[in-house]
């Protein structure tokens, strides 16, 4: 498992996530559905997403750290 920040830029506002995923592209599905649970209520889309790596070899499960909205 990897631990990924996930950053949306919004109009005005920026979501994160911080959380622990097998890929990618996992991280950015379980940042979008978090963010949608807690702000959208649904229709966000993984690919506006940007991901970063923080730390490599990160004990599993898959999981959210942490999550919050920002103004840009």
């Amino acid at each position: 498992m990897t631990k990924y920040s996930c950053t949306l830029m919004g109009i005005g506002e920026i979501y994160y996530a911080t959380l622990v995923a097998e890929s990618d592209q996992r991280a950015k599905e379980m940042a979008v559905a978090e963010v949608n649970e807690k702000w959208f209520g649904n229709g966000g889309r993984p690919r506006n997403w940007s991901v970063a790596v923080l730390e490599a070899d990160v004990a599993g499960p898959a999981r959210i750290l942490d999550s919050g909205q920002r103004e840009a």
